[in-house]
């Protein structure tokens, strides 16, 4: 079997904050225990899904924004903003539908 091209991830601490925030309301909403799958189950989906074929995702709306390409994978409700360089895959925003924020990528 032929070892695939795999694109390594990580997550801006921007990034991290988003999928917290997320998580928190999910305790408050969910409980502690469901709140503890979704972000399981949503962690392992960017990380599946971008690690293969982070090409496959089309431009963000706020693209010409940035001097990069600025690319997103929608998930459910939420948007992954993210960046590729070389073989790496920069997760750098998770919009959720209760984040109420600008985009700010700092």
């Amino acid at each position: 079997m032929q070892n695939e091209s795999r694109f390594d991830v990580r997550y801006s601490p921007r990034a991290r904050r988003d999928l917290q925030a997320s998580y928190e309301w999910g305790v408050e909403n969910w409980g502690r225990e469901q709140a503890e799958n979704w972000l399981r189950q949503m962690d392992e989906l960017i990380i599946k899904r971008l690690s293969f074929i982070p090409l496959a995702c089309p431009l963000a709306p706020e693209n010409s924004d940035f001097e990069f390409e600025l690319r997103q994978l929608v998930v459910h409700r939420y948007r992954i903003l993210f960046r590729i360089f070389e073989e790496t895959v920069f997760v750098l925003r998770i919009r959720g539908p209760f984040s109420g924020e600008s985009l700010d990528l700092e």
